[in-house]
Formats: C-alpha cells, sequence, structure tokens
C-alpha cells in the first residue's frame, strides 16, 4: 500500500488519533480489496464529494453559508479536503497552520479562522478542527476534517470494493460518484449494495429526497437507460 501516515506533514505523534484510526480503516478496505486508493476511489468520486457538499440545499439558508463568500469559501475548502482519497475527508497542514490554509484557499488567515470557528460549533459539526500545544501564546493548527466527506470516502470505498452479485464487477465509479454526490448534499451516507441496478434506485431516490429539501438534484454523470 502507498498509503501510510508517512506521507503526512507531521513530526511523530503529531497526527490525530482520528485521522489515524480513519487512515486504517481506509487501508484495509483497500487491502482486502486488492485495489489503489486511487483506482478504487478516483478522481471522479471525490469530486462528486466535493461537489455535493458545495451544493446542499440547507446551505443558503444555514447562517454560516448565507453570504457568497462563505459560500465560496467553504467550496474551496470542500476540494481541499477530497484532494486525496488516502486523506479521509482531512485537510492536512504543517508548521504553516492556519496561515498555510488561507494562502492555500486565498483568504486573510483571519479571516479563516473566523469561519473555522463558526464551522465547528454548527450541529451536526460542518468541520473539525486538530490543533498542537499552545506556544508563544498561538496555538497552531494541524488539520482540518470534514467529516461527512470522511463518511463518504470511506462509504465509497466499501461501495466500490463491493463486487456486483449479478456481472462479479464493481459499481462503475461514476455511478458510486452520482450517489456520493447526493449522499453529500444530504449530510449522509447510505447502506452498501450487492448489485449496481440496487445503487441506480438509490441515485434516483436520493435525488427526489433533495427535491423535497428545497434543492435540485444534479445531472447525473452516468446514464445507465434503466426506468423502475
Amino acid at each position: 500500500m502507498a498509503t501510510t501516515l508517512d506521507d503526512d506533514p507531521w513530526g511523530p505523534g503529531q497526527e490525530p488519533l482520528e485521522y489515524g484510526a480513519l487512515v486504517a480503516r481506509f487501508e484495509k478496505i483497500c487491502e482486502d480489496a486488492g485495489r489503489t486508493p486511487y483506482s478504487l476511489v478516483p478522481r471522479s468520486i471525490m469530486r462528486g464529494i466535493a461537489a455535493g457538499l458545495s451544493r446542499a440545499p440547507s446551505i443558503r439558508r444555514t447562517d454560516p453559508l448565507k453570504s457568497h463568500q462563505q459560500r465560496s469559501l467553504w467550496a474551496r475548502l470542500a476540494d481541499e479536503a477530497t484532494a486525496r482519497p488516502e486523506h479521509v475527508g482531512f485537510v492536512l497542514l504543517g508548521d504553516g497552520g492556519n496561515r498555510e490554509l488561507a494562502e492555500r484557499l486565498g483568504v486573510p488567515h483571519k479571516t479563516l479562522a473566523t469561519h473555522l470557528d463558526t464551522w465547528r460549533r454548527t450541529r451536526p459539526r460542518m468541520v473539525v478542527t486538530f490543533t498542537g500545544r499552545r506556544t508563544r501564546g498561538t496555538v497552531p493548527l494541524h488539520a482540518v476534517q470534514l467529516p461527512v466527506a470522511s463518511d463518504l470516502v470511506l462509504w465509497s470505498a466499501t461501495t466500490r470494493a463491493t463486487v456486483d452479485e449479478v456481472d462479479a464487477r464493481p459499481p462503475h465509479p461514476l455511478l458510486v460518484a452520482d450517489a456520493a454526490e447526493r449522499l453529500a448534499m444530504l449530510g449522509t451516507t447510505g447502506p452498501t449494495f450487492g448489485a449496481w441496478p440496487d445503487l441506480d434506485d438509490a441515485v434516483s431516490d436520493l435525488g427526489a429526497a433533495i427535491t423535497r429539501k428545497g434543492g435540485e438534484a444534479p445531472r447525473r454523470r452516468l446514464e445507465t437507460g434503466r426506468h423502475r
């Protein structure tokens, strides 16, 4: 496996325990499936998760995301958190901490700190922040997690590791991407599926749920041609 904690920008013992536990689960799924992280959860799925996080029906009604500036920053943070599947929904930071992340997102570091503090106070939490020990009056930011992204990376990996009962193939990555985007919009995960028609039906059901919540279901990446 190419995915190890040795790839992370922290010194020994600095990585959050939560991150290590999720990475271990992801590595185990990849190992059991005999797949690399990028073949199991390719970029199309990660883009689907990021898009769903940015288009959730509740976003414009949520106080921390009512302004265009806040939504734009949230979308850029979602992109960072879904850049690599093996990072399981975390944005990993080196010694630069908050300033490093602010530079990557293109905002003043004080603006970022304010928004992160607001987002981590929501229920359920939009973000979880991980900090080190206070030094020279400051608390260094080590990592930021988007819990929904973490859940959906693991869900997608588990779903893609499941071989179809009929044609003995894993679900098509674009079908999983369609499902992951809709699940991200609803802020949830779903069960794994033993056959691709079941997953295809789930995509349709999730689209209907998004519509009921006042959102607009995204266009599908994979048109299967099935009609229930």
